[in-house]
């Protein structure tokens, strides 16, 4: 697009079309709460009168932030997207302030809603959605490859190859093995490789305190980067504990859904990271203030994701090249590379363990619709279909 279309205002949205769709992982994902063979997503597409289209996703996860497909699909219908039909300047922020008004909750179909719009915005402006969001400070950012539950044996294969790529920030999710088996986990690792690759920790919320405990006084003295939401109760009281026991960082990814969790945990002392979801968090609008209050708390941001398609990856990259407080280790933007099939070209900004912002307007990515219909398990359309 070389021309900024009607620069002065949003235009109307004409039409709307939801696309709940689903596609295999690459290699089964062991997590705490069991094993992840494919990921679902509702993807929202939006036309304007002039023809502009934007799309967003959203991407629920039930054991994460209470949100399923259904949800999500019936949000959509019955309240947000009537809500943006009915908008003669549906401006992102503007329509991100009235759905709350209209309903409680449900970030997830809020946030597609609202990278839809951006992407529109950003296109009608001829302008990157960084750009909206204040302006890249950064044209790239590392990439982190995870680990799932398993042993060093399991891990040094999966390192040696990513290695290879580019890659050298590895998660390691931990929960299921005994605590004991997890501190030589790490210690293996460190001893094999130093400072050549950096480590994070992540339980997903599957240890008591004292298991916590017990693991972080074990490998006092690594380098592991932090240790991500360890604790499956009693969260805020229990890390803030734990954070001043320690001099290991940690971060908390579940325990934060919205902007109040994130004052609490800051105001509590209980973390130093704060894991950033664009899609749990509720769009890029939302995921800016929740890493605007870790800045002027002192806390760094690491950008993580949901193993996501590409219009989520596009949309929390556009944000992440804006924020001055980024953690110093790799980031999530390797979600679509998991997958058998993306409907995206998200995974070719990924060079070398590198991600690159796009240079297109709005989220920069290329959506193929017909990809995204072959992937469609049900889908419905409401105002005029273009």
């Amino acid at each position: 697009m070389n021309e900024i279309i009607s620069a002065a205002s949003m235009a109307p949205i004409v039409s709307a079309e939801v696309f709940e769709i689903e596609a295999k992982l690459c290699t089964p994902y062991k997590l705490t709460e069991g094993v992840l063979f494919a990921t679902q997503a509702v993807l929202v597409k939006l036309t304007d009168v002039d023809g502009i289209v934007g799309w967003g996703e959203a991407n629920p996860a039930e054991t994460v932030d209470g949100e399923t497909p259904a949800g999500v699909i019936r949000a959509l219908n019955e309240t947000l997207l009537p809500a943006v039909l009915g908008a003669k300047q549906p401006y992102p922020g503007t329509i991100d302030a009235l759905v709350d008004r209209l309903l409680p909750g449900h970030l997830c179909a809020k946030g597609a809603v609202t990278m839809a719009l951006l992407d529109i915005l950003g296109k009608r402006l001829n302008v990157s959605v960084a750009i909206l969001l204040g302006g890249p400070i950064r044209a790239s950012l590392p990439v982190l490859w995870p680990l799932s539950n398993g042993s060093a044996e399991d891990d040094i294969p999966i390192i040696e190859e990513r290695s290879a790529h580019g890659f050298s920030s590895f998660m390691l999710k931990m929960g299921t093995s005994p605590i004991a088996s997890e501190i030589k986990r790490v210690a293996a690792l460190e001893a094999r490789y130093g400072d050549r690759i950096k480590l994070i920790a992540d339980a997903n919320q599957g240890w008591s305190f004292n298991e916590a405990r017990e693991f972080i006084a074990g490998i006092a003295g690594s380098r592991i980067a932090f240790v991500e939401e360890p604790l499956s109760t009693d969260v805020i009281k229990g890390m803030a504990a734990l954070s001043n026991e320690s001099r290991l960082p940690l971060s908390a990814d579940e325990a934060i859904i919205e902007l109040s969790d994130a004052a609490e945990l800051a105001a509590a002392g209980a973390t130093k990271v704060f894991s950033i979801k664009s899609s749990k968090n509720g769009g890029p609008l939302r995921a800016q203030r929740i890493a605007s209050t870790a800045e002027a708390f002192g806390i760094d941001c690491y950008m993580n994701s949901m193993i996501e398609f590409g219009i989520t990856q596009a949309a929390s990259l556009q944000h992440a090249v804006t924020v001055r407080n980024l953690v110093d280790v790799g980031h999530a933007y390797m979600s679509t590379m998991r997958l058998v099939e993306d409907p995206t070209d998200f995974s070719s900004f990924v060079r070398n363990g590198v991600v690159h912002l796009p240079q297109r307007p709005g989220l920069g990515t290329v959506i193929d619709e017909a990809h995204v219909r072959r992937l469609t398990i049900s889908n419905f359309n409401m105002g005029a279909q273009r």
